[in-house]
């Protein structure tokens, strides 16, 4: 038994150094009439001195100091044996299903729908770590991207690869996304569990039925609305519109009512997508607080250990003492120490997190982790605060606080703002105050260089229509795409200009890269750029015919997209055993660069997978069914 004992709280043993040094103290004070001792006799002393009163008077701070040990051992809460605790986990299951057709490229929300809804499954995965969580998406047809599990890390991870282009067919089956979703649950043995659409079109008849049938294998069916009522075009792949038939643009709008009754099918709730806060995820998700404890979980053989805590037991030992309190002039002596202890000092707002890094530093730290919100709370210094709005989309409220600084960067970080506005002429007259104050600000001079193309393109297009240059604006808009990485590697940097500046995806600067776009070396500054060829593409005339192309080609272009793949990766493994040889060094820098070139496609393996899946299914002729976007 002796050899496990141990504190629980050992920190708060640190309470007996004040306890030691009243206790020296009490010891010197017996010694104060050392100096009598130099002059008198002892015999003499006796009769001069009164100590009697003195050593009387020190009972009850032997006593506070017995008190004072008893209670700090209690804290620290002594323990020398445990007891089995048997191990429980989470039975709540979720499988999430995500919309990948081409609506979702809309950009009524900013940057796209697709975006801000990856966003969201993030942070539904990000609360669902106890339990297990699938994601399906679909389009003309329904994939499964990873089944139930526990590790949400991993769903996170290829959140970002997950595009319309991955699809091999197009569409909005509805149904087939929830009866791939309900097939992972019965898979799994989960007889209760909650399935989460997310989509923003219009449902039918078969996604009712597959949302009564769901309700009634005892799964509900909740829906979260990406987009707004008013809509917005769909871009296409070769950078104009998608039409129809009749070869006017396609808007796509969000339909509350439709996916509110299939929600009601599904017997779920249905919530509208917010980007300022999480209310719509706390309407979506279950509460299991409120549920029977045996209902959301269960024993499993695991068993482990728990220390009996042995603290409490001690402090009845602090009864007699706090009952020789109450003696006369007792009590007056404790509420003295306990005055003197608790004097007043300045109050100041510190925590914990305080202690170890600055205000800046935390900020800093709470933009690389995604969590924009609390890093504009905890910014002391503007450019940091408009970073962080910049971050979570907010650009107006960033352009504000980069307009209450002068410095070169804030001119630069307020050009940014403006143009993710689409108020092209200031975010020029920002970028050349920028310019004026630091010439050499490469940065500045790419983006102000791109948005002045930009500007050009959208005053040369023809005035069609109110509507229509409306549209365009939103595309200009939503092809800015951000260059900006958060350094703070240098020291002055990081004192100076930690987080200042704007930061945006890393996928989108590597996609530019790819694209044969000269790469800005950020050394310190950050910020934004726009990706050119896009703007380019942007302009190029739009072909109704293609727009619509039929199940058929789309099958056959998957399948030349697939063998064109096979081809690249087996050049590319001659490539690597070639550079294996013997080659000069001259000759390994000049393969690396050709080596570069190769657009990165970290979606290859699931658009193969799905391909392949589709293909074994026959290419079901009822798969894309309703409108090919």
């Amino acid at each position: 038994m002796l050899t496990e004992f141990q504190f629980l709280q050992p920190e708060w043993l640190f309470a007996l150094i004040p306890l030691g040094a009243l206790l020296w103290a009490i010891h010197h004070s017996e010694r104060g009439d050392s100096a009598w001792r130099r002059v008198c006799d002892a015999h003499l002393l006796q009769v001069l001195l009164v100590n009697k009163g003195a050593q009387a008077s020190r009972r009850p701070v032997w006593l506070l100091a017995c008190g004072w040990l008893v209670a700090v051992l209690a804290l620290a809460n002594p323990a020398w044996d445990k007891r089995p605790q048997p191990v429980y986990r989470a039975l709540d299951a979720r499988v999430v299903v995500l919309d990948l057709s081409r609506s979702m490229s809309a950009a009524d929300l900013k940057p796209s729908r697709l975006e801000q809804a990856r966003f969201k499954v993030a942070d539904i995965l990000r609360r669902s770590r106890e339990g297990q969580t699938g994601l399906v998406v679909f389009a003309g047809d329904a994939f499964v991207v990873a089944p139930l599990t526990r590790d949400a890390d991993t769903l996170i991870a290829q959140l970002g690869v997950l595009e319309p282009d991955i699809m091999p067919i197009q569409g909005s089956r509805v149904d087939l996304g929830l009866n791939k979703a309900q097939g992972l649950l019965k898979q799994a043995g989960v007889e209760r569990g909650q399935i989460l659409l997310i989509m923003d079109g219009s449902s039918g008849e078969s996604a009712l039925s597959a949302a009564k049938r769901a309700r009634l294998a005892g799964y509900t069916v909740s829906v979260l609305g990406v987009g707004t009522p008013a809509g917005a075009p769909l871009p296409d792949n070769q950078g104009g519109f998608i039409r129809d038939a009749t070869g006017a643009i396609v808007v796509s709008q969000l339909q509350p009512t439709e996916l509110h009754a299939l929600a009601d099918a599904g017997g779920g709730r249905y919530a509208t997508l917010r980007l300022d806060n999480a209310a719509d995820l706390d309407t979506l998700l279950v509460d299991t607080r409120t549920l029977p404890l045996d209902a959301v979980t269960e024993q499993t053989d695991v068993q482990t250990s728990h220390w009996r805590e042995r603290g409490p037991w001690l402090v009845l030992l602090l009864l007699p003492l706090a009952a020789l309190a109450f003696r006369r002039g007792w009590l007056l002596l404790a509420l003295l120490c306990i005055g003197i202890v608790s004097a007043p000092t300045p109050a100041w707002a510190f925590g914990w997190d305080d202690l170890w890094a600055r205000r800046d530093q935390q900020a800093a730290r709470a933009l690389t982790e995604g969590e924009a919100d609390r890093a504009a709370r905890l910014a002391p210094d503007p450019l940091q605060r408009g970073a962080a709005h910049y971050r979570a989309g907010r650009y107006e409220q960033a352009l504000a606080e980069f307009e209450q600084a002068q410095s070169a960067d804030a001119a630069y970080n307020r050009g940014n703002a403006l143009a993710r506005l689409g108020r092209f002429q200031e975010a020029l007259d920002a970028y050349d105050e920028a310019l004026a104050k630091q010439p050499g600000m490469e940065d500045a001079a790419f983006n102000r260089k791109t948005v002045e193309e930009l500007q050009k393109q959208q005053q040369s297009q023809p005035n069609q229509s109110q509507d229509g240059q409306q549209n365009q604006n939103q595309q200009n808009q939503q092809e800015q795409q951000d260059k900006s990485q958060q350094t703070g590697q240098d020291s002055k940097n990081q004192q100076n200009t930690d987080g200042e500046n704007a930061e945006t995806d890393d996928e989108q600067q590597s996609a530019e890269n790819q694209q044969g776009q000269p790469q800005q070396d950020a050394a310190g500054q950050q910020g934004d750029s726009f990706n050119q060829q896009d703007t380019q593409q942007a302009t190029a005339p739009e072909n109704p015919s293609n727009n619509e192309p039929d199940q058929q080609e789309q099958q056959a272009q998957a399948t030349e997209l697939a063998e064109s793949q096979d081809e690249a990766e087996d050049k590319q493994g001659d490539l690597d055993a070639l550079t294996a040889e013997s080659l000069s060094g001259e000759e390994q820098r000049a393969m690396e660069q050709w080596l570069r070139r190769i657009p990165d496609d970290p979606g290859g393996l699931l658009r193969r997978k799905f391909l392949y899946q589709y293909q074994q299914r026959g290419g079901r002729s009822d798969a894309g069914n309703g409108p090919a976007w």
